[in-house]
């Protein structure tokens, strides 16, 4: 089986390890491909290449990032034909039910980002794992 080709778009250095080490934790094969901004991001993923442009099987995208915030980098994303079926999740500390409102409008998934370690390593690793269609391992 191929590895699953995983967009992350997060400025934050220590979260961007803590999201591979949970993708590594859960036994998640894949290729991790990131961006620091939204707007990085929109510019590689909506590009209008011939043929060889990446289309991931799902895309972590963090809700503040530079230049972009991350609700306008998921409209352009399920605006754009090659992007729109791809599953997304919005990644955040925010516990704002707006924003959980808006995210779930737009048909993303909604993660907080749990302070505890283990918490976060695993809350991560299961929303992966249902997005890219696998079932969580159980303990």
């Amino acid at each position: 089986m191929k590895p699953a080709q995983i967009v992350l778009v997060e400025d934050n250095p220590a979260d961007v390890l803590l999201i591979r080490k949970a993708l590594e934790e859960s036994g998640i094969e894949h290729a991790l491909t990131r961006f620091e901004s939204g707007e990085d991001a929109i510019r590689v993923l909506c590009a209008e290449t011939n043929g060889d442009s990446l289309v991931p099987d799902a895309i972590l995208l963090d809700l503040n990032t530079p230049r972009t915030d991350g609700f306008a980098a998921l409209h352009r994303f399920k605006e754009f034909p090659r992007l729109s079926g791809v599953p997304i999740a919005i990644l955040t500390s925010s516990r704002d039910r707006k924003d959980k409102q808006r995210a779930a409008i737009q048909g993303a998934r909604y993660i907080e980002k749990p302070s505890e370690l283990n918490e976060f390593l695993t809350s991560i690793g299961h929303a992966v794992k249902e997005m890219l269609g696998s079932p969580p391992a159980t303990s």
